[in-house]
């Protein structure tokens, strides 16, 4: 049996999602890897788990951190609150 895949260090994310008639996989996962062949051994191998649809990026976006109390922040809540 394979370990559960929140477990398995080679998938960054794991979600449990709702499935539809159209799209019947409630479990999404991600991998990382240089080529769809290497993603989808990675899969393999770490799960075990053969009925599968992958999804590819087709481009890479650069992620920004969330800023938490900043000046702006605070700019906008007074805005949206009309105190300003």
């Amino acid at each position: 049996m394979p370990p559960p895949m929140a477990g398995c260090r080679a998938l960054s994310h794991c979600y449990q999602r709702p499935s539809y008639a159209h799209w019947p996989y409630n479990l999404c996962t991600m991998v990382h890897g240089k080529s769809e062949e290497q993603c989808e051994q990675t899969l393999a191998e770490a799960t075990g788990i053969t009925e599968r649809h992958a999804l590819y990026s087709t481009k890479e976006v650069k992620k920004v951190r969330v800023g938490y109390f900043t000046d702006e922040e605070m700019r906008w809540e007074e805005t949206a609150a009309g105190k300003a």
